[in-house]
This record gives C-alpha cells, sequence and structure tokens, in this order.
C-alpha cells in the first residue's frame, strides 16, 4: 500500500472511530432529574412512545383518584404536563448534538474525464480523494463543547422541574384557599338571609319599620355577590391547576383536599437563605455552565486563530492519454489571510463579558428575591397564627356569649346573627391567612431553588 494510502486510511479510521456516540438521551434525562436532587419531591417521566404513554396514563389515572394535595398534584404535573414533556425534547437534541460533534466531516470524491478536443480516442481520466483532516483532528475538542452545552441543557431541565413544582403549589393552594373561602362566604349568604327573613318577619308584625328590612336585604344581596365572585375564582383556580397538570376531558373530574393545611407544628429553618440560593439555583449554574463553555470557546478560538481554516488531505490519481497513471497525496488549505477571525473573537468576548454581568444581575435580584419572600412567609406566618390562635378563638367566645345571652333572654336574634357573621368573617380571614402562608412558602422554595425540609419529614399540604 502507498503511503499516501496509508495516510487517508488512518484519517478515514479516525472517522470511523469517532463516530460512536449514541443519539439514545436516557443518560441525560438520568442526569438532570438526579442533579434536581432533593429539590423534588416526586419523579418526572418522560414520555417517549405509545407504550409510555399509556403507562403514564394509568398512573395519573391512579393519582387523580384520590383527592389532590399540593404534592400529589405535583407528581401528576411531572406526568402529564406538556410543556414539561416538550423541555424534554431539548435533551434528545442536546444529545443528538453531541453524537453529531463526535463524527468526522464525510470525505469528498471528485472524479472528472477529459477528451481531447477533436481527437476520437483517448480519455483524461482523474479521480480524487480527500478527507477533512482539520476537522478530524478538532472532533474532541468539538465533542467536548457540545457536551458542555448539553450539560447546561441539563441543569435548565432540572431547574424547569423545580419550577414547575413551585408553580403548581401555588396554585393548588389558591385552589384550597378559593374553595373554603367559597364555603364560608356561603355560611355567610345563609346567616343574611336568615337576618332578613327575621326583619321581614318583625315588618309584617308592625315591630320593624321598612327602612331596616331593606337595609337587610342589600347585606343579603351584598353576601350574594360575594359567594358568586368567589365561586368565579374557584372555578378560575381549579382551571389554573389544570393548565399546569395538563388535564383535560374525563381527567378534570378531580376532587382537591380540603385545605388550606395548618400551620405546622415547626417552622422551617430562615437561615443562611440567600447563601443556600446562590449555591442551589440550577438556573445560576445553568447561566455558569453557559459562561464556561463560552470561555472555552473563546480560548479555542484564540489558539486557533492562525491556524488554516480548512485542511483537507487526500489521493490524487490521473490516467494520461497515454495510458500512463499518476497517483499522489493532495493537500488543500484555506488559509487565514484575509478573515483572521479577528471580529469573530470580539463578538465572543463581548458575550462572554455580557453574560457575565447578566450573571451578576441575576446573583443580585435572587438574593433579593430570597430577603423579600422570606419576609413574606414571617408575616404571613404571624398573621396565620393570630387569626387563627387568637382573632377566630375571640370570635367564638363572643359567638358563645351572645347565645348565652340569648337563652337567658337578654338578647335577641338579630345579635346572635350579627356575632354569627362576624365570627363566620373571622373564619373568612383565617383561611386567606393560612393559604397566603403556604403560597408564600412555595414562593420561598422557589425562589432559594428547593424544598427547605426533606420531603419525607414534611406534612403533606
Amino acid at each position: 500500500m502507498t503511503r499516501p494510502a496509508i495516510w487517508a486510511g488512518g484519517v478515514l479510521l479516525l472517522g470511523l472511530g469517532s463516530g460512536c456516540a449514541s443519539v439514545e438521551p436516557r443518560a441525560s434525562f438520568d442526569r438532570a432529574v438526579s442533579g434536581a436532587g432533593d429539590r423534588l419531591s416526586a419523579t418526572p417521566q418522560w414520555v417517549r412512545d405509545d407504550a409510555g404513554r399509556e403507562a403514564v396514563r394509568a398512573e395519573i389515572r391512579t393519582l387523580l383518584a384520590e383527592p389532590l394535595t399540593a404534592e400529589r398534584a405535583v407528581a401528576v404535573a411531572f406526568l402529564a404536563n406538556p410543556e414539561l414533556q416538550a423541555t424534554f425534547e431539548r435533551l434528545g437534541m442536546a444529545q443528538a448534538e453531541v453524537a453529531q460533534a463526535s463524527r468526522l466531516a464525510n470525505p469528498s470524491l471528485e472524479i472528472s474525464r477529459l477528451s481531447p478536443e477533436g481527437s476520437a480516442g483517448g480519455h483524461l481520466t482523474t479521480i480524487g480523494f480527500e478527507l477533512p483532516l482539520l476537522d478530524a483532528l478538532l472532533v474532541p475538542l468539538r465533542t467536548r463543547m457540545a457536551e458542555l452545552e448539553q450539560a447546561h441543557v441539563e441543569l435548565e431541565v432540572g431547574s424547569a422541574l423545580v419550577e414547575l413544582a413551585a408553580e403548581v403549589r401555588v396554585a393548588v393552594y389558591q385552589l384550597q384557599g378559593a374553595e373554603a373561602l367559597a364555603a364560608r362566604l356561603a355560611d355567610v349568604e345563609r346567616v343574611e338571609k336568615a337576618g332578613y327573613d327575621f326583619a321581614r318577619s318583625l315588618f309584617s308584625a308592625g315591630n320593624l319599620a321598612q327602612l331596616e328590612v331593606t337595609l337587610a336585604e342589600a347585606t343579603w344581596a351584598e353576601a350574594r355577590v360575594a359567594l358568586a365572585e368567589a365561586r368565579r375564582e374557584v372555578r378560575h383556580a381549579r382551571e389554573q391547576v389544570h393548565r399546569l397538570l395538563g388535564l383535560w376531558g374525563e381527567d378534570t373530574a378531580w376532587t382537591v383536599a380540603p385545605g388550606p393545611p395548618p400551620l405546622p407544628a415547626t417552622e422551617i429553618a430562615l437561615e443562611g437563605l440567600e447563601r443556600r440560593a446562590i449555591e442551589h439555583r440550577l438556573d445560576l449554574a445553568a447561566g455558569r455552565s453557559a459562561l464556561d463553555a463560552l470561555g472555552r470557546a473563546l480560548a479555542l478560538r484564540k489558539k486557533l486563530r492562525f491556524t488554516p481554516i480548512d485542511l483537507d488531505l487526500g489521493i490524487e490519481t490521473e490516467r494520461e492519454l497515454d495510458g500512463l497513471r499518476l497517483t499522489g497525496p493532495t493537500l488543500a488549505l484555506r488559509l487565514p489571510l484575509f478573515d483572521t477571525g479577528k471580529a469573530e473573537i470580539a463578538v465572543l468576548e463581548a458575550e462572554t463579558k455580557a453574560l457575565g454581568w447578566q450573571l451578576e444581575a441575576l446573583a443580585v435580584a435572587i438574593r433579593s428575591e430570597v430577603r423579600e419572600k422570606r419576609d413574606d412567609l414571617v408575616a404571613a406566618r404571624d398573621l396565620a397564627r393570630f387569626t387563627t390562635g387568637t382573632l377566630l378563638p375571640l370570635r367564638r367566645q363572643a359567638l358563645d356569649g351572645t347565645l348565652r345571652l340569648y337563652n337567658m333572654m337578654l338578647g335577641g336574634t338579630p345579635d346572635v346573627l350579627a356575632e354569627k357573621a362576624r365570627e363566620i368573617e373571622a373564619e373568612r380571614r383565617a383561611v386567606e391567612a393560612l393559604r397566603d402562608y403556604w403560597i408564600a412558602r412555595a414562593e420561598l422554595e422557589r425562589a432559594v431553588g428547593g424544598r427547605l425540609v426533606s420531603p419525607a419529614k414534611e406534612m403533606s399540604p
């Protein structure tokens, strides 16, 4: 075998050996889920075929058969949310990019057959075979860059899982609060109707003026309006859960667990949250990964600035008119004489600096968001404790005292109805305070970048 043939064969073997990376993204998906770690309270599944879809549908129906809690809803969303499934497909694209980067560019084959003008016989035949040598030498570097981009996508997928879980928890807490509030307002409406009926009976007996009856009816009408608005909010909150969970058709006939849940016996630790957020936020980690990849690309471009842009090694054989065959190696170079890559390097430098500033801005925003959400949680917790531990018990005591006076004929029915309405109003405020507490807690966990307690040790709100 001639030396040129050996050279070309070696480059060909290099290209064949470099194309061993698989396009199967399952390992990338597992890394993305594992990277999210204890930030997740449920295990997502990637639906990639009809059999997987059917298995997921069966699991979703099992989850929906029981009243939805926040964590059960997260589990459903991790199975059924179509936008999340679309995000998973980015892992497939990233894995395909890694596989593509590991492959050598296709060789080129040129054949020419020339006949002398005016001649009846004889042909000049040329056959050339070229392999992209520079491309082969850059395969490891190109593959490494694609792997860095893949790691970046995996972090972004993990961040999307954390964000979706937080949105689902908030939506479920809002629905629980809306349903509980509507139930309280239904009680208010019944009390106000009873007050109006009692006022009419007094008016019929000649013991009450028409104005008092009108005022009682107006109060009842306001209660009905408030109840209608609350029921509308329930429908809106339920549809928000449908959108986040990806449910439609028969799967929308689920019920939500009564709530909001009571305050937990022990509060989550609120120390060192800013530091933890900087360490745990996957979107910030994804930004760092992108900055690292961009820095490597810049360094590589600077190193290769004055190297040939293209370097092709090949073999050419030519058969002359007299039958003589000429064979030898060929080398084609595209030299960086006019475009030395200066502009491209300047673009990469500017992109690197811009991304660095963006990451600094994101870190500042994260710290501020954590402080804000921490303060919201403290305020919501204090208000929930006051409404459930002080305001509501006092209103119940007041109602109990009013009923005792009524039983001793020292108070009237209007007094009892008015005090009952005040007690229901206190219950409404307690429901809203508990709802706001759990929403604030979910928002703080999202800001920090993961769960603040182990799911195994936490209640199932």
